[in-house]
């Protein structure tokens, strides 16, 4: 089974044509090391404001 992604936005086509010639990687790397990235972006982020959460929490119950 093969996948494709389509890539609509002039915008999009354009960094990451400007990724691959900067790079020398295919389109294929810079679109997956650039969904890499933010996604372990947006992983540490949950997993930042989870652990802010657990001390809130933690201080609230000690207050109370």
């Amino acid at each position: 089974m093969k996948a494709e992604l389509l890539i609509k936005g002039e915008e999009a086509w354009n960094l990451a044509s400007e990724l691959v010639q900067l790079t020398g990687d295919s389109l294929e790397s810079v679109v997956v090391t650039a969904l890499r990235e933010r996604f372990e972006r947006e992983q540490a982020r949950k997993e930042r404001h989870e652990r802010i959460m657990a001390i809130t929490r933690e201080i609230a119950m000690s207050a109370a």
